[in-house]
């Protein structure tokens, strides 16, 4: 059983290398494309944080901050325009990168068919070769796309939100950083729980 984990974890090792290698020439344009999703979070983040100012401008019926809260809303303006375009220029990199490399594997594999010997095509099917040059690299593509565009920000998302908290009110964003584990495994034992009467069902 240990054996088999060991391997399993020497053989992740080994695929993590294998795809850094590939993406190794396109590392400039990672690096920005990680730079931009950035500044898509704190950005995005700070949307919520200019409407609460604007609310404490408006403090009642003829006692509104009109300067104040004009200046607001044109910062607001900015800020939801560089997201905007710092979208757009990450999910263009993220795709640019994400294609070239499923370029370079699928030329890989075109030039190891093309080097195999003919008893290795007589031996396996033409589907299975097929299919792990176009299905599992666009499998592989998709996953790339998910890693850079979901997971990356997603993680991003939730420390960023964690400094602002803590800028706001340290007492709650530590209940929160203490509450949330909790809740997460409270989920997993009913989901787990709740699954065997579900099967039965």
């Amino acid at each position: 059983m240990m054996k088999t984990i060991k391997t399993g974890a020497v053989q992740k090792r080994k695929t993590i290398v294998r795809i850094a290698s590939l993406m190794k020439p396109y590392t400039i344009l990672l690096v920005l494309s990680l730079l931009l999703a950035v500044v898509v979070v704190v950005s995005t983040l700070y949307i919520p944080v200019l409407s609460g100012r604007a609310v404490d401008d408006i403090a009642g019926k003829g006692r509104v901050d009109f300067t104040s809260l004009g200046k607001i809303l044109l910062k607001m303006c900015a800020v939801i325009g560089i997201t905007a375009v710092s979208q757009w220029c990450m999910t263009v990199l993220t795709n640019h990168v994400a294609y070239k490399v499923v370029k370079d594997m699928r030329t890989a594999a075109f030039g190891k068919i093309q080097r195999l010997p003919l008893s290795y095509i007589d031996s396996h099917s033409r589907g299975d070769i097929v299919s792990r040059i176009i299905t599992d690299v666009d499998q592989f593509s998709e996953g790339l796309l998910m890693g850079f565009a979901q997971l990356f920000t997603g993680i991003l998302t939730i420390l960023v939100t964690l400094i602002f908290m803590f800028r706001l009110n340290p007492f709650i964003t530590l209940v929160v950083i203490g509450v949330t584990p909790v809740s997460m495994f409270v989920a997993a034992f009913i989901a787990k729980k709740t699954y065997v009467h579900f099967k039965n069902q």
